[in-house]
Formats: structure tokens, C-alpha cells, sequence
């Protein structure tokens, strides 16, 4: 169903408005606030908490018109306004809808010790049409956001209104910024270690994750990392060193050497050290964090909290840290309940060792012999997130396909129920790929490009039929030759809780050919499945 999109003047009146952002809102109306923006909910409008923010919303269930407001919290940022305000452009709004056009921005705006960036642009999504406005403040070290989407101009009063009602917080001083750096240094000199146990989240498999800092108080710092799992045959240990530097509530770590490496086990106890299979070279990534001391009188202890901006190569994505999000809790090492990672034998301190190396063996990688799927759905009205709307039956769904003798299988099918004549898109790849490390090389050799017609659907099918119908291809359309990238993915393999599956999580800032464009945290994550539940696709490779 189409619906009447958001008018220029609109566009207009809303951008006058953004450089009033701080307005306080008269009358009686009752003021709410998350972190560091406070707000006025429009009546009638339901209103989720989300873990990285809050989500406000309307929707005619009869025509499908809505309207969404997004708050953010404020969050670490090292970066400037312009940058911020383009890394959540492409995060929050392209990563949620079709935009065609480059935001129609307003000249920033400051105030409090912010600095507002605001733009608007028309979105499509499927059949739905609206228009999506962004909002980000930076100041103090962080950044915070507010995203606005509707396909119709039957809410304008209300967002206009909403608009209007946003506030912010003052930047707090940073006077004690520049303390004398040995004293600041003092404050979280030690050692800290994050560890996450397979067991811990249902796994019958053991294994763990042991993630280690220790900051000495003459600046200088070395960071090391062990994982062990029964279902991988190597032990992986990386470790760099370098300096670190305290300002504030800001910690900048800044690695000067470094490397990964690869262990056999003990054949007797498989989670200790055997010999040394490779090394290979280590990305040293000069990252600032904003760091909290939060004492635990539960546990009568005092954990390290870093938060950052977006995920790290040291510690990956964002664990869960709840009135801390983005953030990964560190523990301080002792000799009783959290021991610090016992290093390789002959390792030297703040050195790269020097001892054989093999090169990447892909029959024992982690990968090898396992199958990666990732799989979306495709809505009626749903703009951002799982805001609202039903499944259509439409379905866009990735396969990596990772084989013991070196080669692998990508594969790739989509299928709007939205398009008024479907068809179904299915690509298709082959070649080589080599872990070395952290990183994962892909050279594809040969692959194909394909449309194929699908049968009728009409609105009285449900989407799971429809679903059916779409992924039944009937007859070839189109041929075309597929552009065969070679690229090599920094990668990591984490446990998902709420998907409880294993996730492969390939890192990439540009869109690829095989991925399309990153997702949250600049990477694309595919979970592990068996041969029987996943998608077949043995035929187009034989």
C-alpha cells in the first residue's frame, strides 16, 4: 500500500526546528530522559526500551502508516561531528532502509558543549516510501543520536512536536583531563582478565576465552588473549605490548608489537601449551576507551569496565553489560578465583617469538568442514529494526560452505514477495580460502549470477507459502558473470546467546560482492548449522 510521503516543506520545517534543539518545552507536558537527551513522548505512542537506547512509536494497523522515533545513548566517540554523524548515517538509517539520495543537511548547530549535525533524506522500503531524519550530537568525548522514519504525514504535528521537546544535557568539564599521568596511571595499573566459558551458555563442549590486560604504572602495557575449545585442534594465543596513556575518564591504548600464533595441545591435558605450529602478523589497533572502576560489594571486588565506540580487535563485539552498553567487564587477576593466563613455554615479554613457523593449514582451521548461514525476513512497513509488520514470505539468505581440503562454497538467494513481478536471485561461487591467524582468505575461481521466474502469490497465501512458492525457481531468466573478489576478512568466532548458536563474524568496512554492505560493528555474522537443516545447495557445485 503506498502512502503519500513526507512533503519539502516538511523536510524544511523540520530542519529549522533542529537548530532550536535545546528548547525547553512549555506547558505541562511531562519530560522523560535517556542519558543524555531528554524528551517528551507524543500521547498515544508506545514507547520499548531497547538496550542501546529507547524506541517510540505509532501505527495504523489499518493502512499501515506509522511513524518512528529512535533515542540513542550517548556513547564513546573519538571521532569528530562530521564523521559521527556519517558512520551512523550509513549504520542506522542506509543500514535500515533504501536510501538513494544524500541526506539535505542543516549548518551545525552548538550548544551545551555539543555539536549538532542533523539531515534528512526519502527512503523506500519495498512498496512503503517516507522519509528518515537524522540527529547527532557530539561533544565531551560521545556521541548520541536520534533517528526519525515515517511513510506518511499523517504523524508530522506529533514529530514536529517531539522535535521540539529534545534536550540536552550539558557537557560535564574536563578540567581533570590533563592529570599528571603516572598519578592517573595508578588507578588502573594491574592485572585484568575477561574470560567467557563455553559451558556457561549451555554448551556441552568445554572450552573458554580468556582475554588478559596488565598495565604497569610506567605507561606501559601487555595484552594477551588464549582460546581453547574441544571442537577446534589448535590452541589459539595472541599478545601485544606497548603504551597506555590516562586521561579522565579516557584510556588510549597504543600497541607497538604484537602477534598471533597457533598451538598443538597437550595430549594429555588439551588446554595447556604443546608445540608451536605458526605465527603471523598481528593488526595493532590504537584504540580510546571511556573506562569505569565500579566496586561489586556482592563480590566485595572492583572490575575495569572499557566501553568504545564500536567493536575492537582486542576484544571483539560488545559483551552485555547492563547501565553499560558497548562495554566488556575485566576482572582483577589473583592467584585463587581468576588466574592470569599461564603463556606458552620459552615465551619472552614484550618480544614477537621467533620460533618455527608452518604455513596455514585449513584441514585443522576452525572452519573447516562447517557450514555458515545467515538469513533475513522480509516485512509488510517494517523500517527500522522489528519495529512492526508482518512477514511477507520474501527471504535473503547467505551460505559459506567451508571444506576440509582447502575450498569452500558460497551461495546466495533472495526473494522479495513485495515486487510486483518476484523472482528469485540466487549466486553462486567457488574456490579457495586459507586461515592464517585472525584472518580469513577467500579467492573465489569461478561463479555465476542468476534470476529464475517463480510462481504466482496472491494475498490470500500465508508467508510461509508464499515463502514456498518464492524459493521454487521454474525457469532460468537471466545469466550473468559474477565478479570474483578476493578479499581477506579479519574474523572472529563468538557464542550468541540469543541465537544459541556459534557466530562467524567476518569484518569488513567497504560492501562486498559475496556480503553486500557491513552490518552493525562493520562486519557480517553468520551462524553454524548441520548439513540436515541447512539450505541445499550441492547441485550447483557438482
Amino acid at each position: 500500500m503506498y502512502h503519500k510521503p513526507l512533503a519539502m516543506p516538511l523536510i524544511k520545517k523540520l530542519l529549522a526546528l533542529y537548530s532550536i534543539l535545546l528548547m525547553s518545552l512549555s506547558g505541562n507536558s511531562q519530560k522523560q530522559s535517556i542519558d543524555m537527551v531528554s524528551y517528551t513522548a507524543p500521547k498515544g505512542w508506545q514507547q520499548q526500551q531497547k538496550e542501546g537506547g529507547v524506541q517510540l512509536s505509532v501505527i495504523d494497523n489499518k493502512t499501515h502508516a506509522y511513524a518512528i522515533a529512535i533515542i540513542t545513548n550517548a556513547i564513546a566517540s573519538n571521532a569528530d561531528a562530521n564523521e559521527n554523524f556519517k558512520m551512523n548515517w550509513d549504520k542506522l538509517i542506509k543500514g535500515s532502509v533504501q536510501v538513494n539520495t544524500e541526506p539535505i543537511m542543516l549548518k551545525p548547530a552548538k550548544e551545551n558543549g555539543w555539536e549538532i549535525i542533523s539531515g534528512t533524506a526519502h527512503y523506500t522500503n519495498g512498496a512503503q516510501k517516507g522519509l528518515a531524519t537524522l540527529i547527532t550530537a557530539t561533544g565531551g568525548g560521545q556521541m548520541a543520536s536520534v533517528v526519525l522514519m515515517s511513510n506518511t504525514d499523517k504523524y508530522q504535528n506529533e514529530l514536529l512536536a517531539f522535535t521540539n521537546s529534545l534536550a540536552l544535557a550539558k557537557v560535564a568539564s574536563n578540567t581533570t583531563a590533563n592529570e599528571n599521568s603516572s598519578v592517573a596511571n595508578k588507578a588502573i595499573a594491574g592485572n585484568w582478565s575477561y574470560s567467557v566459558s563455553e559451558s556457561q551458555y549451555g554448551s556441552l563442549s568445554p572450552g573458554y576465552s580468556t582475554k588478559q590486560y596488565n598495565f604497569k604504572e610506567d605507561g606501559t602495557y601487555t595484552y594477551r588473549h588464549k582460546f581453547f575449545s574441544s571442537s577446534i585442534h589448535t590452541l589459539l594465543f595472541q599478545y601485544e605490548s606497548g603504551t597506555y596513556h590516562v586521561s579522565g575518564d579516557q584510556l588510549t591504548i597504543s600497541p607497538l608489537s604484537g602477534a598471533n600464533e597457533e598451538w598443538s595441545k597437550d595430549k594429555t591435558h588439551p588446554d595447556k601449551w604443546g608445540k608451536q605450529l605458526k605465527t603471523s602478523n598481528r593488526k595493532l589497533e590504537k584504540v580510546i576507551y571511556v573506562f569505569t572502576l565500579r566496586y561489586f560489594s556482592g563480590v566485595n571486588e572492583t572490575n575495569l569496565i572499557l566501553q568504545a565506540v564500536k567493536s575492537t580487535e582486542r576484544e571483539g563485539s560488545f559483551s552485555s553489560i547492563p547501565d553499560y552498553p558497548n562495554g566488556w567487564s575485566f576482572k582483577p587477576c589473583n592467584s585463587n578465583n581468576n588466574p592470569a593466563i599461564v603463556t606458552p613455554p620459552g615465551f619472552k615479554e614484550g618480544a614477537v617469538n621467533k620460533t618455527a613457523t608452518a604455513s596455514a593449514n585449513t584441514v585443522n582451521s576452525p572452519l573447516a568442514g562447517k557450514i555458515w548461514e545467515a538469513q533475513s525476513l522480509e516485512k509488510h512497513g517494517a523500517a527500522y529494526g522489528s519495529m512492526s509488520g508482518f512477514h511477507t514470505g520474501g527471504f535473503w539468505l547467505y551460505q559459506y560452505k567451508f571444506n576440509a581440503d582447502g575450498t569452500y562454497h558460497f551461495a546466495y538467494t533472495a526473494a522479495s514477495a513485495l515486487a510486483t513481478n518476484p523472482v528469485n536471485v540466487l549466486q553462486y561461487e567457488t574456490g579457495t580460502y586459507a586461515v592464517n591467524g585472525n584472518q580469513l582468505i577467500i579467492t573465489p575461481l569461478k561463479g555465476t549470477n542468476e534470476e529464475w521466474s517463480v510462481g504466482k502469490i496472491n494475498n490470500g497465501m500465508s508467508a510461509e507459502h508464499v515463502r514456498e512458492v518464492l524459493e521454487t525457481r521454474i525457469k532460468r531468466l537471466k545469466t550473468t558473470t559474477r565478479k570474483l573478489e578476493k578479499i581477506t576478512y579479519p574474523f572472529s568466532l563468538e557464542y550468541w546467546q540469543g541465537n544459541n548458536a556459534n557466530a562467524l563474524c567476518l569484518k569488513h568496512t567497504q560492501n562486498t560482492v559475496r556480503e553486500g554492505s557491513p552490518g552493525q560493528n562493520d562486519q557480517s555474522c553468520f551462524f553454524e548449522t548441520t548439513s540436515a537443516k541447512a539450505k541445499d545447495f550441492n547441485a550447483l557445485f557438482k
